[in-house]
Parts: structure tokens; sequence; C-alpha cells
């Protein structure tokens, strides 16, 4: 690239609705710090933000149908907007960056492979262990979808010049899945540490949520059965009949709430909180509690960590590489409420190795810096563009350096 013009990224996300979810948090994290001297941008969605979100670039906006079981992730229809492709064309992207892999992002990828442009790809979420969730009652037709998903998943990512995966765990797990090495580095999440943080402690105020003289177990999520919300739940059953001073939080909102609060009577649901009260459920709390096998990252786990919680996370996806067993926190056996349990009772039950361990996620999570790994994504687009640049050799322009 000469360098005289910005950089132009097509970015394709099937949501671009503001706070709904960490795949969204982290990209309105990448939107609030693009450079506007070295990228322009146009963003592709079917989910758009609300009104009053102005996003510094132009959003086009393509029909979706709503996902039977989740209507918050809505089934992307590009092909409907004819739109679409002028204001592609009109654009005229360097690089097509794209965060799912289903109908937006198969369109993005198709034309970016048509035009010669390169296609780089966020891992956020991985679909293929959602499967038991949803057909956990059809094991036959599970299994095929499980081997057919699989086999979508290494045609799509080894199509991508580069794939950003969060972890090490979660690269392992695509490795398996046939992606290639050579196509994936590491790009992982970072933390709002003027947001997170141990000092928004309020006792006062959790004394008002759970009563006085309690110990608080928090979990934080959308509400939907593939966080292992039936593990959370059995949890709550053993840890309240041996730790009766303990009061479950439950922050978040989403379909299976009210078969939660079934399943939990005693437990405080506050619903939905963002930013400054999110932050003080966080730092008011004692023990975090994620259970969840189908994370990619869980920027939770994070947010946790930072505001001094000690986090006991399953030991599976994305949690298990940012969690160090027995020094930031524990790992859980995945699915397991006996082991969950003791884990947590080991922090309940020994306040000096529960605050060292505190100590030691809240030091880890603050050396996630935002403006780090922002910046390098922001310098991987230059180098990719460089690659393909019309100048580039015939013979060079595959080889991604990151």
């Amino acid at each position: 690239m000469s360098g005289k013009r910005p950089i132009k990224i097509a970015l394709f996300s099937e949501v671009l609705k503001e706070h709904l979810d960490g795949v969204t948090n982290t990209l309105y994290q990448i939107i609030d710090r693009i450079p506007k001297k070295r990228f322009e941008y146009l963003f592709i969605t079917s989910y758009p933000p609300s009104e009053n979100v102005k996003l510094p670039f132009p959003v086009v906006v393509v029909p979706k149908v709503a996902f039977p079981t989740n209507p918050d992730y809505p089934i992307s229809l590009p092909f409907f907007n004819s739109q679409l492709r002028e204001a592609l064309d009109d654009f005229q992207p360097d690089i097509i960056h794209l965060t799912t892999p289903f109908t937006l992002g198969n369109y993005a990828l198709a034309y970016g492979q048509e035009q010669g442009i390169p296609v780089l790809a966020t891992y956020h979420t991985h679909f293929i262990s959602y499967i038991e969730y949803y057909f956990r009652y059809l094991p036959f037709f599970s299994r095929l979808l499980d081997r057919g998903g699989r086999r979508y998943m290494n045609w799509f990512y080894n199509k991508c010049d580069l794939v950003y995966v969060p972890t090490e765990s979660i690269m392992d797990e695509l490795l398996d899945c046939g992606i290639e090495r050579r196509r994936m580095v590491i790009w992982g999440r970072g933390i709002d540490t003027t947001l997170f943080s141990p000092d928004n402690r309020d006792p006062v105020f959790m004394d008002k949520l759970c009563g006085a003289a309690t110990r608080r177990v928090l979990f934080v999520s959308r509400l939907v059965w593939e966080k292992e919300l039936k593990t959370l739940a059995a949890v709550y059953d053993l840890l309240t009949e041996t730790h009766p001073d303990v009061r479950f939080v439950v922050t978040g909102d989403g379909p299976r709430r009210r078969e939660l609060e079934r399943l939990m009577p005693d437990a405080v649901f506050t619903g939905k909180l963002v930013k400054k009260e999110l932050a003080k459920v966080y730092a008011s709390s004692d023990v975090f509690i994620f259970p969840s096998i189908t994370e990619t990252f869980g920027n939770v786990v994070l947010e946790a960590m930072a505001s001094g919680l000690t986090p006991v996370v399953a030991a599976q996806g994305g949690p298990k590489g940012i969690v160090k067993d027995g020094l930031t926190g524990f790992h859980a056996t995945p699915k397991d409420p006996n082991d969950f349990h003791q884990k947590i009772a080991r922090i309940l039950d020994d306040p000096k190795k529960a605050a060292v361990m505190s100590r030691r996620a809240a030091e880890y999570a603050h050396r996630q810096q935002w403006d780090t790994l922002c910046e390098d994504m922001f310098s991987s687009y230059e180098r990719i563009a460089g690659r393909f640049a019309p100048a580039t050799a015939p013979e060079k322009a595959h080889e991604i350096a990151v």
C-alpha cells in the first residue's frame, strides 16, 4: 500500500447491537480505537446498533430472520440485499474482515475470493459446541451435525487468509478440526481497567442485595442452556447445603431465566447490568463461577479477575486458557457439579489463599490492555494490505506476515 490513503476494511458482523454479549463488546473496543487517518471502514450487519449509537463509519443493514431458539442472534440474508454488492463495489475494500462463518461470513468470503481481496476472520463463537445443547434429544442427528459442522469449519477457515484465535486452548480445538496452523494467530481480549477494578467493591450495596453476613458467588452471562446452566443450578444445590451463608448472584438475562429462577429459588437475579453497575457487582462478590464449555474466550472471566474475584471455570474452551489453575483461580471438570463445589469451597474456606489468588488474578487481568491488542490488529491489517498490494509479486500474494 502506498500509505497515501486509509486502508479500507469491510467488516461483516451478524450483530452490532451494543452490550449484547462479549462479541459485540469486543467489536466496540476495536471500533472505539480505529485510527481514522490509517483506516476507513464499512460495516455490514443484520442487527445494527440502537439509534442513539453513532458508529464512525457507514453501516449497511441486510435482511434477517430470527433464529428459532435464540431470537437475539439472527440469521442474516445478505443475498436478499441488492444494495450490498453495489455498496461493496463502490467502497472498494482492501481487506474483508468477518466475524461469523455463517450466511453473512459466507457472502464475505465469496466476495473476497472473487475480487482477490484478503479475507480475515475473528474466531468468536465455537458453534459446534452448541450442538449438544440444542439437539441433545436427537443423538444421531447431533453426531451428524457435529461431523458436518467440523467439515464446514475446516473448509471455511482454511479459505481465509488469517484467523484471529483468542486462546491456545481454542487453537488446539481448531487444529483438531483440521484448520491449518499457518492460518491462525493468537489475538486475545483486553480489559477496561478504568471500569473493572477491586476499588469498586461496595459492601453496603451487596448487603442490600443479598442480605448482611452473606458470602456471594457470582455468575455473569446470557441465560441460555449452552452456558451450562444445569451445572450452575446443581452447584447451587450443593453449596447452599454445605455453606448456608452463601448467596448466589446471577447477573444477566435471556430466554432461560424463568427456568433458572425455579432451579435456584434463593438466588439473587439482578437482570442484565452494564458498565458501572456491572463493575460494582463483580468487585463486591467473593467467588466467580463459570461452568460454560462453549466459550472461545470468556470476557466475563477476565472482567471478574480484574475486579479481584477468584474464578472457578470449566477446564475446557477459552476460560481454561485465561485462568492458571491453582494460581489465579481453579479449573473444574466440565459438567461436574461436585468438582465445582469442591473448588469453590476451597476458596470460601481458606480466606488467606483466596486473597493471594485474588491479587494474582487482578494483576494478570490488568496486564491485558485493549490499546495494545487493537494496535496489534491494526498493524496486521497494514502488513496484510501491503502483501496484497498490486505491486506484490504473485507468488508472494498469500504469505501473511503477522
